[in-house]
């Protein structure tokens, strides 16, 4: 019976870790399969939600269950409320992006230039974020408006402008995935991997119910966001993925190349038929 992984384990990486991949890594396959599933489907919601603010069960939701639940942890577990709104602050745009940028300096300070280059890469939902919400917003927004809110100037942000989709179930996706991806990548122990994929969707769940909880989104608005960072997600990941095997069949092709140089052909000494000749004789 196999034992389940030790939390407190170190992760254990490889010599090689830096060609192979990881136990844990899904195939290249896979993640497109996954970005082709979710592209359309968040697509259809895009258009969904231009037509429809909220559904008839979201109204409900949000405006009978959601605020009793809420003046509920306000009224008994205080403590609980702002463990909430700590859990929620997890997935704002600047401790994103702060961490984006204090993990890439840790990816390239321990000479791991292709997962700095990874993390790099997972900015783009940032600008993923902007595109849909200017999109999607029921009214015009300009690009003064939209620049404003994107840096909270005056106190409005990207939420006050339009709703859909969540940024932070949309910014949490991305990076706790590819945190959870580099784990994986760098540990051939499979459960190392599946344990830091399992911790990964529950800070994603996580952040992205205080959302709800507070009123900040309604569900289609977190859908939204999960769906466009999980596309994201799944693309670079199988671009990565794609890289380190391309990589692996180079080298083993240059080294069967040099196997087949080192070969030297050693003449066979000629044949001699007769009997020596004798001197003399």
């Amino acid at each position: 019976m196999r034992r389940l992984p030790d939390p407190m384990s170190r992760l254990v990486v490889q010599d090689d870790a830096k060609h192979e991949l990881g136990g844990a890594v899904p195939s290249p396959a896979a993640a497109f399969l996954i970005s082709m599933i979710m592209l359309p489907a968040l697509f259809w919601l895009v258009m969904l939600k231009r037509t429809t603010i909220s559904t008839a069960p979201e109204e409900w939701l949000m405006g009978t269950v959601v605020p009793a639940i809420h003046a509920w942890v306000q009224s008994n577990l205080l403590p609980l409320e702002w463990l909430i709104v700590a859990v929620s602050g997890l997935g704002s745009g600047w401790f994103v992006a702060l961490a984006f940028a204090l993990l890439g300096l840790l990816a390239l300070s321990r000479g791991r230039r292709d997962l700095a280059v990874l993390l790099a890469f997972g900015t783009l939902a940032f600008p993923i974020e902007w595109a849909l919400k200017y999109f999607v917003s029921p009214e015009a927004i300009s690009l003064p408006t939209l620049w404003n809110a994107i840096f909270d100037v005056g106190g409005v942000g990207l939420d006050d402008i339009a709703d859909f989709p969540a940024g932070h179930a949309l910014r949490a996706t991305v990076l706790y995935g590819l945190v959870a991806f580099c784990i994986a990548r760098l540990s051939h122990d499979r459960r190392q991997g599946y344990l830091a994929y399992l911790v990964a969707a529950v800070i994603i769940v996580a952040i992205s119910a205080t959302r709800i909880y507070l009123g900040a989104h309604f569900p289609i608005d977190v859908l939204g966001g999960w769906m466009a960072g999980v596309s994201l997600l799944a693309i670079l990941v199988a671009i990565h993925v794609l890289r380190v095997d391309e990589a692996a069949r180079a080298r083993a092709r240059a080294a069967r190349e040099g196997d087949r140089a080192q070969r030297v052909a050693v003449p066979l000494a000629d044949h001699v038929t007769g009997p020596p000749e004798v001197p003399g004789g």
